[in-house]
């Protein structure tokens, strides 16, 4: 009681709390508080990407891959993160400004072996909030000649870096002088934005990017998260149509929340190639003019919904992102208006295709319904 009294006598009452003295605890409250409501009401990122995917790539030669990168609030860094298609983990080489906001990066030489190579970049801008591109995939052609991209003097060794706490013995599907390198805790930040498996401590997978199948615990993305300071700010992507903002990803727990965001798309519509659906005159869709980057929203009979994006490949592959199931690829084949899509986790979804070039509609024979729209 002696202390409580003192409380109240500094208040100028011996035995009850003025009104006055509860407005001003109340205002000092407020004032403590402020900086947490700005910080929970700031902009989300304004990081733009732009890149053209190469045309194919050759074997024993090393490939060069730039994207322009702008942020309003200056860029901090960019990665290329990529693996040999059918490989598990990813690793990352870092992007240097080459001026203009061009960055460039150099990946080590594909072996003869490799047919394709997934990859994706990484921002992160000043403000520590981290975007991230869709998947590109890129093809090896062994009857062309070796492109401008990969005039690279294969001399000295290539460093790729890896988020997992421990890197692999070589890299598979490159045969090139590489050094791996296990990157610190501060420096997880395609952790933070789940392009490694999320594995909970009973060892089942969450949301993901891509493939790795040893994966980040989702305690290690907590702790990456804490380490980098950095917040993921989503996925961006493009159609043929033009720029949309995938979902927001929630870090901690590997889920994926649908939320807005202003982080416009990496745009691949300009690189020459990817089939039909160039939002001019509709054509009648076939196995020609489905391929390319389609959005797609769906509902199930159930009640549940998936937002997100697919491309399909012209070698009969696709890769996704969607809002319930997190990053993979797949086998598609397209028989008439017959649409079957295997999923390379085992899923098969096949039914009715009915649009065009543009816009279709998928019902499928396990209750999905999927608007595709370019």
């Amino acid at each position: 009681m002696p202390k409580t009294k003192a409380l109240k006598n500094a208040c100028g009452h011996k035995y009850k709390r003025p009104a006055s003295c509860i407005f001003f605890k109340f205002l000092l409250v407020c004032l403590l508080l402020v900086p947490v409501f700005l910080t929970a009401k700031a902009s989300a990122a304004s990081t733009q990407m732009k890149h053209t995917p190469p045309d194919y790539f050759v074997a024993d030669q090393r490939i060069q891959l730039e994207a322009k990168v702008t942020d309003d609030q200056g860029v901090k860094l960019v990665r290329c993160y990529f693996k040999a298609a059918g490989e598990a983990d990813l690793v990352f080489v870092p992007m240097n400004d080459i001026g203009k906001s061009q960055y460039a990066g150099i990946l080590p030489a594909p072996s003869a072996a490799t047919t394709q190579i997934e990859y994706l970049f990484l921002a992160v801008n000043q403000a520590n909030q981290i975007v991230r591109s869709q998947n590109f995939t890129m093809y090896k052609d062994a009857n062309k000649k070796t492109p401008a991209w990969q005039n690279i003097p294969k001399e000295g060794e290539i460093r790729v870096s890896i988020e997992l706490d421990q890197a692999p013995s070589q890299l598979m599907g490159f045969s090139d002088n590489v050094t791996i390198d296990v990157v610190e805790s501060g420096a997880r930040f395609g952790v933070v934005a789940l392009l490694y498996h999320t594995i909970t401590d009973s060892n089942s997978k969450e949301a993901g990017a891509l493939s790795s199948s040893s994966g980040a615990s989702s305690t290690a993305v907590t702790s990456a998260a804490s380490a980098t300071g950095a917040t993921s700010a989503g996925v961006i992507t493009a159609g043929a149509a033009g720029w949309s903002t995938a979902a927001i990803v929630g870090v901690g727990l590997g889920a994926a929340a649908v939320a807005g965001g202003t982080a416009a798309a990496v745009s691949s519509s300009d690189s020459g190639g990817g089939g039909g659906g160039d939002n001019g005159e509709p054509q009648d869709l076939t196995e020609k003019t489905i391929e390319g980057a389609w959005n797609v929203s769906g509902s199930h009979t159930d009640g549940r919904t998936a937002s997100g994006n697919i491309t399909f490949n012209k070698d009969k592959t696709y890769s996704y992102y969607l809002s319930d199931a997190g990053d993979g690829t797949g086998n598609w084949t397209l028989d008439g208006t017959n649409l079957t899509l295997t999923f390379d986790e085992g899923a098969v979804y096949t039914g009715t295709a009915t649009g065009d070039s543009n816009a279709f509609v998928m019902v499928s024979d396990n209750g999905w319904t999927l608007n595709f729209t370019r």
